[in-house]
C-alpha cells in the first residue's frame, strides 16, 4: 500500500509557531488550535465529511496521551509519546490504513501543537487517523487524514476509588476485532459496558473474555493483588497492549522488586482479592473499592496500589524510571 505524499505533508511544528497567533476573544475555547495533516487549524474548523469512510464504517485508529505540568521545574512533560505513536503506526497496519509512518515526525507534530497552544498544565492529547474518502466505501484504505488535539484535563475518575461492575457484555476477541490496538470501532464494546454500569449505579465496568476470564475495563487495564502476588491478565486475553500497563509492570519489577504473575484471572478471584486497581492513560492508576458490590480489602486504597500510584505520578514527570526516558520535556530549557 502506497501513502500519497500529496495528501499528507510531513511537516513539523517548532516552538516558534509558523502561523500567527491572534488574540483570542473572551468567548473562544481555551485551546485555539488542532492539527490537521500537520497544519494548525482553528479549533472549530477541524472537520470530516459526513460520508467519509470513517463516519460510515468506523475505519479509524487513535492514541490517547497524557502530559503533566511540573510546578517545581516550570516544565510540561509528555509521557511516552514515542511509544504511543509506534502503537498508532501498528494500529494502522493491523486495520489497513495507508497513513503516515514516521514516529519522530508524528511525535514532534503533537508536541508542536501543545507549544502553539501555549498550554502549561495537565493535558490529555489525542492523535486520530481516519480514512477520509468522500464516497466512503468500506474497503477503502486511504486517503488518510490525521487530526491531533491537546486539551487541559485533570484526573479522569477522581481520587475516591471505583465501584466496578462485571459487565454482561463480553470483551471482543481477536477472532472478531483486534483488541490489542486502539481502533475506534473497538470502543463501542467498552462504551456499552460503561453505559450498563452507569445505569446500574456503578462508576466503571470490567469485561470478561468469551472464555470467561477477566479481560479489561472500558478503556483501562486491570491488576489485582491476591495472596501477596500482583497479577494481571495476559495480552492474549483480549486486552489492549496498554502502555500504562507496561509502565506499571516496569515500576513494580524494577522499583519495588516484585515478581508479577501475568496469567488468566477468574471473576471470583477479584471478589477475594486484597487489592484491585485499573490503569490507563486517562484513568492513570486508580484503585477499585468494590466489584459487583463486594468490597475489595478494606474498601480503601491498598498499600501496594498506593505505592504504584506514587511511583507512576513520579514517573510521568521524570522523577522515577528516569533512565527509561518516558517523560519528554515539551518546552525548551
Amino acid at each position: 500500500m502506497i501513502w500519497e505524499e500529496e495528501h499528507y505533508e510531513m511537516s513539523t511544528l517548532s516552538e516558534e509557531a509558523t502561523l500567527p497567533v491572534p488574540e483570542a476573544p473572551a468567548s473562544a475555547p481555551k485551546v485555539r488550535y488542532l492539527l490537521h495533516d500537520g497544519e494548525l487549524v482553528d479549533y472549530h474548523d477541524a472537520r470530516l465529511h459526513v460520508l467519509s469512510t470513517t463516519l460510515k464504517y468506523g475505519v479509524g485508529v487513535f492514541e490517547g496521551f497524557r502530559a503533566y505540568w511540573s510546578e517545581d521545574e516550570k516544565q510540561l512533560y509528555a509521557f511516552r509519546v514515542g511509544d504511543h505513536m509506534r502503537r498508532l503506526v501498528d494500529s494502522m497496519r493491523v486495520v489497513e490504513i495507508d497513513g503516515p509512518q514516521d514516529v519522530d515526525v508524528l511525535t514532534e507534530q503533537l508536541l508542536g501543537l501543545v507549544r502553539a497552544n501555549e498550554l502549561r498544565g495537565n493535558l490529555h492529547m489525542r492523535a486520530q487517523v481516519f480514512v477520509d474518502s468522500s464516497d466512503g466505501k468500506p474497503e477503502d484504505t486511504g486517503p488518510a487524514t490525521v487530526f491531533m488535539a491537546a486539551i487541559p484535563m485533570g484526573n479522569y475518575f477522581g481520587a475516591t476509588g471505583l465501584d466496578v461492575q462485571i459487565s454482561s457484555w463480553a470483551r471482543l476477541s481477536d477472532r472478531s476485532m483486534p483488541p490489542r490496538i486502539k481502533s475506534i470501532a473497538n470502543y463501542q464494546n467498552g462504551r456499552l459496558a460503561m453505559l450498563e454500569a452507569r445505569r446500574n449505579g456503578y462508576d466503571a465496568a470490567l469485561l470478561m473474555t468469551e472464555s470467561g476470564h477477566v479481560a479489561e475495563g472500558a478503556g483501562y487495564n486491570v491488576f489485582m493483588v491476591r495472596k501477596g502476588r500482583l497479577c494481571t491478565p495476559p495480552t492474549t486475553d483480549s486486552i489492549l497492549e496498554g502502555i500504562t500497563r507496561d509502565s506499571v509492570l516496569h515500576l513494580a519489577r524494577t522499583e519495588l522488586g516484585l515478581d508479577v504473575d501475568i496469567r488468566p484471572i477468574d471473576r471470583t478471584e477479584l471478589y477475594s482479592a486484597d487489592e484491585v486497581f485499573v490503569c490507563g492513560s486517562a484513568a492513570e492508576v486508580n484503585h477499585v473499592t468494590s466489584v459487583d458490590r463486594t468490597p475489595i480489602g478494606s474498601g480503601g486504597v491498598g498499600e501496594l496500589t498506593a505505592r504504584l500510584q506514587r511511583l507512576y505520578l513520579d514517573a510521568v514527570v521524570g522523577r522515577a524510571a528516569a533512565d527509561q526516558g518516558w517523560a519528554q520535556p515539551v518546552y525548551p530549557a
